[in-house]
């Protein structure tokens, strides 16, 4: 793997972990956002999981 490689993937990894533990944080403050939250939590992760996958695919 390239190191543009390398850097997009712990790029994806701290910014999915950011984003998990602000929402964790969320729902800590407001249980009743937890539908919507989980939500945009799965969208981001889902989007996160096809970049990753179109980077290997083109990489490969």
């Amino acid at each position: 793997m390239t190191l543009t490689v390398l850097l997009l993937v712990l790029l994806l990894t701290v910014v999915t972990l950011l984003v998990g533990a602000g929402i964790l944080a969320l729902l800590v403050h407001r249980p009743a956002w937890s539908a919507p939250l989980a939500g945009a939590f799965a969208a981001m992760a889902l989007m996160a999981t096809v970049i990753g996958l179109l980077v290997a695919v083109t990489r490969a």
